[in-house]
């Protein structure tokens, strides 16, 4: 029979670590999105929608050295839909909350034991299943495809701080550069090959002008209205010269 694991706020974690009157402070919580620039405050972009790392100091009294958690993101993100959507909405919040929860664990052991935060993976969870998720990422031939393998390799936490999991981690990476790549190119190559086609009025014939690339300037459509004009022109001049039907000869 498995143990069932303590839940608590991250408040009220606090109160029981500055109830012992051992804490000895904490540095500001920092996020990166390299491991390399790290800053109290962390701004989203096109590229990082969210944190990579997050890291803190806590010290406790007559401990000489502070407890250095760096955590990363992949790593303590929720597997619940319902706790993984507010930690995409706040990410600073609920990440910085989590590694904040790492230190005082690491430090505070005796106090703490193996209590987790609400949004904590339980300690009997089960590990995820062997899959080769290098060739599903591979595999993937639109970012349709290939979002939901990462998100559910995220809920099993397979990015792991190990070798393996930084492998996977820059093989999906990887994949998503090539796929979001190559549907730029499509979108080039159909800017190239778009038509503009006017019929002619007598149904002889039909004009067409590339555009895109093909279409060097608006002159070409220009001229491609005047010969259809002339070619209408042409027509009618035509229909007059012919002499009626029983008209004199």
């Amino acid at each position: 029979m498995s143990e069932v694991v303590e839940v608590k706020t991250i408040g009220e974690v606090e109160r029981i670590v500055h109830a012992s009157g051992l804490w000895d402070g904490a540095t500001p919580v920092e996020f990166s999105n390299d491991g390399e620039a790290w800053a109290e405050h962390w701004q989203p972009s096109e590229e990082f929608r969210v944190p990579t790392f997050a890291r803190v100091e806590t010290y406790r009294k007559e401990v000489r050295f502070p407890a250095r958690v760096t955590a990363r993101w992949d790593e303590q993100v929720p597997a619940d839909e319902a706790w993984l959507a507010l930690w995409f909405a706040h990410p600073m919040q609920h990440f910085g909350r989590t590694v904040r929860m790492l230190a005082f664990r690491q430090m505070f052991r005796d106090l703490l034991g193996d209590i987790r935060l609400e949004d904590e993976p339980a300690a009997q969870e089960a590990p995820a299943a062997k899959r080769d998720w290098a060739a599903e990422f591979a595999a993937a031939t639109s970012m349709d495809e290939l979002m939901p393998i990462v998100r559910e390799a995220r809920k099993l936490r397979i990015f792991t701080p190990d070798a393996e999991g930084t492998a996977l981690d820059r093989a999906w990476h990887k994949r998503k550069r090539e796929l979001t790549a190559g549907e730029k190119k499509t979108v080039k190559k159909r800017e190239r090959e778009v038509t503009h086609s006017f019929a002619d009025p007598a149904g002889k014939a039909e004009i067409v002008i590339a555009s895109g690339e093909a279409m060097k300037d608006a002159g070409a459509l220009n001229e491609a209205m005047q010969r259809l004009a002339d070619r209408a022109n042409e027509d009618e001049r035509a229909r007059h010269a012919r002499p009626a039907k029983g008209g004199r000869k």
